[in-house]
């Protein structure tokens, strides 16, 4: 322990070592925590609404909730319509003071300054009744979340719920599991680079630390004092690093509190790991440094001698990748056909497999790749960086290690994207883009025409049916649904308007009790070119029985009106369903946004990794060579031959690897988009040329670390050849 203590006091590489192992255990571990705390952020968003989640789980209750979504001004606004099925107390979540009566309105203080500060025609009358007190933080998913608990007699068209307490949250149900999955694909192929941060910084000065202990080992050093050494020598840096890391995860988590999801940001307290988790990681971090620095020196212990021997790498190493993709693809069916808080163990243990697979397999493309340079050199520099890249392509490829990791989770990111952007919830092509269309209609709408002056089209959905088919149609005068339905051009005279002949005859409406009724036997049939749920429009005079019944009210709007008539509709018919374009595009909207910021900030922080880990590695393979270098510049060779040979050595690896790492990306991104697919139920598999984009930004990528040789090199004379 002794001599490592005076070797860090008076070497000063090593002591730069100590340094830069120092920074890369501080990012290091500063990045895990925060990863490890995004699913605590999340999961803390899920407790805060747990009670939304108990509505309608169970057939009677002592409420009836309807749950809407709602919007104004560009912002989604979450509603909730309650009444009393039962006497006696309603338990509450914390946040909800208490359980409001016919007549009470809850609302959260965000959405309470909106309403004080707009017309009450266009905001405020949807949400009738007395402001009885504003809901807490602890009832909201986010800071200015739009909610709003409104009482009324009798909700017709809710579900059933013991409470508005709920029960125990779980972020995992998001959007059927999509954003569980994504949360847990970030998290490993960010851990990935980290751990190849951590490793090129245990691996700095290895070269002549090995042979410094080789030469103990030979004076008579036993094999447990060359371990204490190094253990003591490296464990210096990355004990201070991982106490600086936990350090600056704090304030980083409070950077991060502030980037949107799902519409808003987060509290302060969200991402915030768990004290064993800090406790883990920052014993965890030292320990694995410690210990790749101690695997490192299996030669200079067993064989002293053979210190300064290449590495020389089997081609076997290629089979992993092999086995790592056919563990993904297991888990991927594993995943598909299973459910439950293990659903996606074995994709997630895939996917790192084939992370690592990637790295064990680079040394041996580094091999193939240098020793095509040396039969084919036609300059010294190319020659040099051959033979190093042959020689040694161990040593190599540690530099092009997080460039290739990076490239692989771009790769398989701007593979998933498009992919993901048409799964989000989107606005079909059922109804015009100025309609708005109340669905579960079981009021008298006599309110609303007294309440708006915009045309009112009524009618009543339901199936056509044929055994134990349907077909899904409405009910009601073409005219009046021309207004709000697509692709519908009518015609003098009742007709059924379909894209082909019905399967039946029997009309049966939707709903609680339905309406059932048949059409004559003969009738005219027109086309229709619409696209989206419904397949055909039966005029009313065909039904003449259903002839006064409503499921369904159809608004057709202007910029003008179309807030007040949003604001009649909710509040004359309390806890209908809305189908409006705005609103379910800003949902899809929010959504697209964050997946591309999340795929921006990912790609970001795995590009910034791989740049710095390359650059360490680089400068390492400098110092590990320095007396070569002196050597080299003594005998004449120019610095900048060696500066273009450094850059070689860093740069035709990352080439090549790069290219296998693309298509192990596409590879995977495909898979993981398949399973996301069977999550939601729709969506398409589009590869666009972006999805190649990465291998130029690695590319980019390495040269600036390469660069990093630069100074380094500079600072090595022919005296440093005659001091060693």
């Amino acid at each position: 322990m002794r001599i490592a203590l005076a070797v860090l006091r008076r070497d000063r590489r090593s002591q730069v070592a100590t340094v830069l192992v120092a920074l890369g255990v501080m990012i290091a571990v500063s990045l895990v925590l925060w990863l490890l705390a995004a699913p605590n952020g999340l999961q803390a968003r899920a407790d805060r609404t747990a009670w939304r989640d108990g509505i309608g789980q169970a057939d009677k209750g002592a409420i009836s909730v309807a749950m809407n979504q709602d919007s104004y001004d560009g912002r989604l606004i979450e509603r909730f319509d309650v009444a009393r099925t039962e006497q006696g107390a309603v338990p509450v979540a914390a946040g909800i003071s208490q359980f409001p009566e016919a007549g009470e309105v809850l609302l959260s203080p965000a959405l309470a300054d909106l309403v004080r500060n707009t017309p009450p025609e266009e905001l405020g009358n949807r949400f009738p009744g007395r402001q009885i007190a504003e809901l807490g933080p602890e009832a909201l998913k986010f800071p200015g979340e739009l909610v709003a608990i409104i009482g009324h007699e009798k909700v017709g068209n809710g579900y059933p719920a013991a409470d508005l307490r709920g029960g125990a949250g779980s972020y995992r149900d998001d959007y059927h599991g999509m954003l569980y999955l994504l949360t847990r694909v970030g998290l490993v192929v960010l851990v990935v680079p980290c751990l190849v941060l951590v490793a090129s910084a245990a691996r700095l000065t290895a070269a002549k630390r090995e042979r410094r202990l080789a030469a103990l080992r030979l004076a008579g050093a036993s094999p447990r004092q060359v371990v204490v050494m190094t253990a003591v020598e490296t464990a210096i840096g990355a004990v201070v690093g991982s106490v600086l890391g936990v350090v600056l995860a704090q304030p980083f988590s409070h950077i991060t509190a502030q980037v949107p999801w799902e519409g808003g940001t987060w509290y302060p307290g969200d991402f915030v790991p768990e004290p064993a988790v800090v406790a883990a990681v920052a014993v965890l971090a030292p320990l694995l440094v410690v210990g790749a620095a101690i695997m490192g020196l299996r030669r200079v212990v067993n064989q002293p001698l053979a210190a300064e021997a290449k590495r020389k790498v089997r081609s076997w190493r290629l089979l992993t990748m092999a086995g790592a993709l056919g563990v993904f693809f297991l888990g991927i069916v594993y995943a598909q056909q299973s459910s439950g808080d293990g659903q996606f163990t074995v994709v997630l243990l895939g996917l790192g497999a084939v992370a690592l697979a990637l790295v064990l397999a680079g040394p041996v493309l580094t091999a193939w790749v240098g020793r095509f340079f040396v039969g084919r050199w036609r300059r010294p520099s190319t020659l040099l960086a051959g033979r190093r890249l042959a020689g040694d392509p161990v040593a190599a490829f540690r530099g092009s290690a997080g460039v290739v990791i990076a490239v692989f989770t771009g790769s398989m990111a701007l593979t998933m994207l498009p992919g993901l952007e048409s799964q989000v919830p989107y606005r079909d092509s059922t109804w015009l883009e100025n309609a708005i269309v109340a669905e579960q209609v079981t009021h008298d709408i006599t309110p609303l025409r007294l309440a708006t002056s915009a045309p009112i089209v009524t009618m009543l959905d339901g199936t056509i049916r044929s055994g134990d088919y349907g077909m899904y149609v409405v009910v009601g005068d073409c005219a009046d649904v021309a207004q709000v339905l697509i692709g519908l051009h009518c015609q003098a005279g009742p007709a059924v308007y379909s894209s082909g002949p019905l399967q039946g005859n029997e009309f049966r409406s939707s709903g609680k009790d339905p309406l059932i009724a048949q059409l004559p036997a003969q009738y005219e049939r027109r086309p229709f070119e619409g696209g989206g749920r419904v397949s055909a429009v039966i005029d009313r005079g065909l039904l003449p029985s259903l002839a006064g019944d409503v499921s369904m009210v159809g608004v057709p709007t202007t910029p003008e009106n179309r807030d007040t008539v949003h604001t009649a509709l909710i509040g004359t018919l309390p806890g209908v369903r809305l189908v409006d374009g705005e609103q379910r595009g800003l949902l899809g909207d929010t959504l697209l946004a964050d997946l591309q910021r999340a795929t921006i900030i990912g790609l970001s922080i795995a590009a910034v990794l791989g740049g710095i880990g390359a650059a360490v590695a680089a400068a390492g393979s400098v110092i590990d060579r320095r007396r070569t270098f002196g050597a080299l510049i003594a005998a004449g060779t120019p610095i900048r031959v060696l500066a273009h040979a450094l850059r070689r050595e860093v740069m035709l690896p990352v080439v090549a690897v790069t290219i296998a790492a693309c298509g192990a990306g596409i590879v995977v991104g495909l898979g993981l988009l398949t399973l996301a697919r069977g999550l939601v139920g729709h969506g398409e598999m589009p590869i666009t040329p972006w999805v190649i984009a990465p291998v130029g930004v690695g590319v980019v990528v390495a040269l600036v670390a390469a660069l990093a040789c630069g100074p380094v090199l500079r600072g090595i004379s022919p005296r440093d050849y005659a001091a060693e």
